[in-house]
C-alpha cells in the first residue's frame, strides 16, 4: 500500500501547530516542512524540532534540505541536527536532500544572500561526499577520518548518536541522470517532484536498472512523488478551485504542473493514485491546495487514506 504524507510550508506558526498536530492524529504517514531561506518559511531545522513535539506517530523531516556548498549546511552541523530531531522525534526523522533546482532564479536567489551555488554537477557531487561524511560520523565510535575534494576530517565525532541505528534514512530528490546516479549509490530513497505518471515511471526504470548495477534491492528501496492536490466536495466545481491553484502560483492554464495535481471527488483522485501507485511509487508527499486550512486534509484522510 501507498505510504501518504503532507507537505508543509509558510510562517503562521499557529497555523502550523494546527496543521502538523491534525495531520498526525487523522494518520499520515510523514509530514515535512520546507527548508531554504526564502520568505514562505522559516528556519527549517527549527521547526522540525517544533514539528517533533507536536506529533507523536507521523515520520518527520525537512521537504528536502540542501547541503551543495558549506555554508548552506555543512556536513557535520547536518548530522548533528538530524541527531538533534531524531532524538527529539523518539526515532522518526528522515533526512531528505536535494541538489537544487537547474536554474537562474535559483542561482541569484542564493547568491543575493552571499551563498555560492556551483554548477549543477559540483552541486551533486558534493551532495554524494555529504552523505558519506554524515553516515561516517553517525556511525564512527572511535573518531572518524575523511579526506575528500571538499571536505577534510580528521578524528571527528558526533555524540550522542541518532535513536534510528544506523541512524535516519537519507532520501534524496532527484530528477536528471547524474543526481539519480548518487540515488543509487548512496540513498534508502527517491523522490520526484511534480511528474506525470508516466514520467515517474520512466525515471524509476532508470533508477532501477542503476540501483541493480549497485547490487542493491530496487523492491526494497522506496521511491515517492512530490504532487499538489486539490480535493472537492460532492457537487463542487473543479474549474474555480484549478483557476485560483493557477492564480497562486502564477501559472496559465495549459502550464505542465497542471497535468500532474491531484484534482477532483475521492474517485478521480483515488484513480489517479493507482496510477502512480502502477508507475512505481509507494509513497506520495501532497502539498493541499487549501493549505494551511485543513478542510482539504481532512476530507482526504476521511475518504482516501482511510482506504
Amino acid at each position: 500500500m501507498l505510504a501518504i504524507g503532507v507537505q508543509t510550508w509558510g510562517t503562521d506558526v499557529a497555523a502550523l501547530r494546527h496543521y502538523w498536530t491534525v495531520a498526525d492524529e487523522l494518520g499520515y504517514a510523514r509530514i515535512t516542512y520546507g527548508d531554504g531561506l526564502g520568505a514562505w518559511t522559516h528556519d527549517g531545522w527549527t521547526m522540525l524540532g517544533a514539528l517533533a513535539g507536536l506529533t507523536r506517530r507521523a515520520r518527520i523531516g525537512p521537504a528536502v534540505t540542501y547541503a551543495f556548498d558549506a555554508s548552506s549546511h555543512h556536513p557535520s552541523w547536518l548530522a548533528k541536527r538530524a541527531v538533534t530531531v531524531d532524538h527529539l522525534s523518539g526515532g522518526r526523522l528522515d533526512l531528505r536532500l536535494a541538489v537544487g533546482a537547474e536554474d537562474d532564479a535559483a542561482a541569484r536567489s542564493w547568491s543575493s544572500l552571499g551563498i555560492r551555488y556551483p554548477p549543477a554537477g559540483a552541486r551533486i557531487e558534493t551532495l554524494a561526499e555529504t552523505v558519506e561524511i554524515v553516515r561516517g560520523l553517525w556511525g564512527a565510535h572511535d573518531g572518524f577520518d575523511h579526506r575528500g575534494p571538499r571536505y577534510a576530517l580528521t578524528d571527528a565525532r558526533i555524540e550522542p548518536k541518532p535513536v534510528q541505528r544506523p541512524g535516519p534514512p537519507i532520501w534524496i530528490a532527484a530528477m536528471g541522470p547524474r543526481a539519480l546516479a548518487v540515488t543509487a549509490r548512496h540513498a534508502d530513497g527517491w523522490e520526484a517532484s511534480y511528474v506525470t505518471p508516466k514520467d515517474f515511471a520512466s525515471r524509476w526504470q532508470r533508477l532501477s536498472e542503476q540501483l541493480r548495477a549497485e547490487g542493491r534491492s530496487a523492491d526494497e528501496f522506496r521511491r515517492s512523488v512530490e504532487l499538489d492536490a486539490i480535493v472537492t466536495v460532492p457537487g463542487e466545481a473543479l474549474g474555480p478551485r484549478l483557476a485560483r491553484f493557477s492564480a497562486d502560483r502564477g501559472i496559465v492554464s495549459e502550464h505542465p504542473l497542471l497535468e500532474t495535481v491531484l484534482a477532483g471527488d475521492d474517485e478521480a483522485i483515488s484513480r489517479r493514485i493507482a496510477a502512480y501507485e502502477a508507475a512505481g511509487a509507494t509513497d506520495l508527499m501532497l502539498g493541499f491546495a487549501d493549505f494551511p486550512e485543513t478542510r482539504m486534509l481532512e476530507s482526504f484522510a476521511a475518504k482516501i487514506l482511510a482506504r
